[in-house]
C-alpha cells in the first residue's frame, strides 16, 4: 500500500496542472489486494474515500452486466431485432444530409439493429457531439440540454451510418437499459439492486440522489479546468432529479461499491464464465473509427483510450474498450476499460485478475493530467502484484 501511495504522491508533487480531489481503488481476484484512497482533498476529505461521485458513462459497464444476466435468463437475445422490444427502432433510417431548405434527408438502413450492435457502439447511433450530421440536425431543431429527464426525449431515433459499418460512441446502453425494463417489468435501478448491488453488498449506489439524501450529503464537488487553475462548477448540466434510470450515464456511487461490483465480476459471482468470455472478447465487424487514435481530438482520445497507448491495438468488447495484446507492466490482453465524463476511469483485467478505478469530478472530459496519473497508478498496482 505504501508503494502505491508513494507512486501517486510522487506524481502529484511534479510540476503540472493542478488536479482536484481524486479517489483511487483496486482489487484482485484472490482478495489479497484491496486499495481505496483519496488524494488532493483537504485534511478531512483525505480520509473520506467513500464519498459519492457521478460516474457518468462508467455506468455503461454495470448496465452491460444487467444485459448479460437477461441474456443468460433467455429474456434478451444479442442478435435479435431490438424493435420487437423497442418499436421506435423498427425499420431504422439513416440521416444522409439536408436539402437546400435545411430539411433532413433520410434513407432506410440495410439491416435491423441488434443488442450486440448497441453494446459495441457500432449500431449507427451517435451522441450528438460525435457526428457533424447529428450536430447540424440539433442546431436546426434548436439548442437543448445534453440530457433531459427521460431517454426518449434525450436521443433521436435515427442513425448516422449503416449498422456494423464502423465504431462511433452513442447512446446504445441508454436504449439497452430500456430493453431490460421492458422484459423484466422493473425499473433499471430496481433490477440492478436485486441482481447486482445486493449480491455484492453495494449499498451506496443510486440513479436518484433525490431518493438518497444520505448520498447527496456526501457528493463530491464538481470542478472545471480554467487555464492553470480550477474553479468549482455550480450549474451542473446533468438533470437532477431525473425520471428515467439512465443506463448509459446516470449512476452516483463510491469507489468501494464499484470495487465490490468489479470483484463480483472477477470472481464470477454476477455472470457465468461463458458470459464473461463473451464480454471480454472482440466484437466489431469493422474497427473503423477506433483503429487510429489520431482520428480523435485529444479530449475524446483520452476518454476513449484512457491509459492504452497508440502502439497497442484495440477492439471493442460488450461495453468496453479491449486492448488486444498485453500492456507491458500493466493490464493483460483483452482487458475491458472505459471512462465517464468527469474524468472517471476503470479497467477490469480477467487474465491477471485485477480491476482498478479512478474517480474525480473534473471537467472537461479526457484531461491529460488525469490520464497520466491513471497510467502511473495502474503501473504501481501491477508492480505491487508482481
Amino acid at each position: 500500500m505504501e508503494f502505491i501511495d508513494e507512486a501517486v504522491q510522487s506524481f502529484l508533487s511534479r510540476d503540472g496542472l493542478p488536479l482536484p480531489r481524486i479517489t483511487l481503488g483496486a482489487v484482485n481476484r484472490e482478495g489479497t489486494l484491496h486499495y481505496a484512497k483519496c488524494f488532493g482533498g483537504n485534511q478531512e476529505e483525505d480520509y473520506r474515500f467513500d464519498d459519492v461521485h457521478w460516474i457518468a458513462s462508467a455506468t455503461k459497464f454495470i448496465t452491460s452486466i444487467a444485459v448479460m444476466q437477461c441474456v443468460e435468463k433467455g429474456l434478451l437475445d444479442l442478435d435479435a431485432d431490438i424493435s420487437a422490444i423497442l418499436p421506435e427502432w423498427k425499420d431504422p433510417k439513416i440521416l444522409t444530409g439536408f436539402s437546400e431548405k435545411n430539411e433532413p434527408q433520410f434513407r432506410p438502413a440495410k439491416r435491423p439493429l441488434t443488442l450486440r450492435l448497441l453494446l459495441t457502439h457500432s449500431s449507427g447511433m451517435a451522441y450528438t457531439f460525435m457526428h457533424p450530421l447529428s450536430m447540424r440536425y440539433q442546431e436546426l431543431e434548436g439548442e437543448r440540454p445534453v440530457f433531459l429527464q427521460t431517454i426518449r426525449e434525450s436521443f433521436h431515433t435515427f442513425l448516422v451510418f449503416e449498422p456494423g459499418e464502423q465504431w462511433m460512441y452513442g447512446p446504445g446502453l441508454e436504449w439497452a437499459g430500456l430493453m431490460i425494463e421492458n422484459v423484466t417489468g422493473l425499473k433499471l435501478g430496481e433490477y440492478m439492486e436485486k441482481n447486482i448491488f445486493q449480491p455484492v453488498g453495494a449499498r451506496d449506489i443510486t440513479f436518484h440522489l433525490d431518493e438518497r439524501p444520505d448520498l447527496r450529503a456526501r457528493k463530491v464537488k464538481q470542478w472545471e479546468r480554467d487555464h492553470h487553475r480550477l474553479r468549482e462548477v455550480t450549474n451542473f448540466w446533468m438533470p437532477d432529479p431525473v425520471i428515467d434510470d439512465i443506463g448509459g450515464g446516470g449512476i452516483y456511487t463510491t469507489v468501494p461499491d464499484l470495487l465490490k461490483i468489479y470483484l463480483g465480476v472477477l470472481q464470477e459471482r454476477l455472470l457465468r464464465p461463458e458470459s464473461l468470455q463473451l464480454m471480454f472478447k472482440p466484437h466489431l465487424e469493422s474497427r473503423k473509427g477506433l483503429d487510429n487514435q489520431e482520428d480523435h481530438i485529444l479530449a475524446n482520445r483520452n476518454a476513449i483510450y484512457n491509459a492504452v497507448s497508440s502502439n497497442i491495438p484495440v477492439d471493442y468488447g460488450l461495453s468496453g474498450l479491449l486492448n488486444t495484446i498485453d500492456m507491458p507492466g500493466a493490464r493483460g490482453q483483452y482487458s475491458l476499460s472505459w471512462s465517464g465524463r468527469p474524468n472517471c476511469y476503470w479497467w477490469i483485467d480477467t487474465k491477471k485478475g485485477v480491476a482498478g478505478v479512478f474517480l474525480s469530478q473534473l471537467l472537461p472530459t479526457g484531461d491529460q493530467r488525469a490520464v497520466d496519473l491513471l497510467g502511473e497508478f495502474e503501473r504501481a498496482i501491477y508492480a505491487v502484484l508482481g
